[in-house]
């Protein structure tokens, strides 16, 4: 389970912000996400508000509780409007919660133009299915 301040910095990071852009945006000091993302101090009830209003996460998710399948299923059901989400989806979806390195990947991959990233695409499934066979 991740704490506050690694999840804070990932999604910071993933916005491509720096620590100065973030405390303009929630009228804060550097020093005072400095200190939230290296854990020595908590973002009072209305900074946690604000970030997660930012970031459009749930507080829940922000400070790393276990997110329940099913939670998450309702919340993608929500956002996206389908209900063709399956066991697969939700797998894939866990997956990248847990592994950061992976989802700051696909979060890569999806600010690619179209035509590069179908590119990228095609060569992952390759290899990934090339490797599942080899170990399987």
């Amino acid at each position: 389970m991740k704490n506050l301040g690694e999840m804070l910095k990932r999604l910071r990071k993933q916005q491509r912000w720096t620590q100065e852009q973030l405390a303009e945006q929630l009228n804060v000091s550097r020093s005072q996400i400095s200190k939230w993302e290296n854990g020595s101090l908590l973002p009072d009830i209305q900074s946690l508000e604000k970030l997660c209003r930012l970031f459009h996460v749930s507080a829940d998710f922000l400070i790393g509780s276990e997110v329940q399948r099913q939670e998450v299923l309702r919340e993608v059901k929500r956002l996206y409007g389908t209900t063709e989400i399956n066991e697969k989806t939700l797998a894939a979806i866990d997956y990248l919660l847990q592994n950061q390195d992976m989802s700051e990947a696909m979060y890569t991959l999806t600010k690619l133009p179209e035509k590069k990233r179908k590119h990228v695409e095609t060569m992952l499934v390759t290899i990934i299915k090339e490797c599942a066979e080899a170990i399987g």
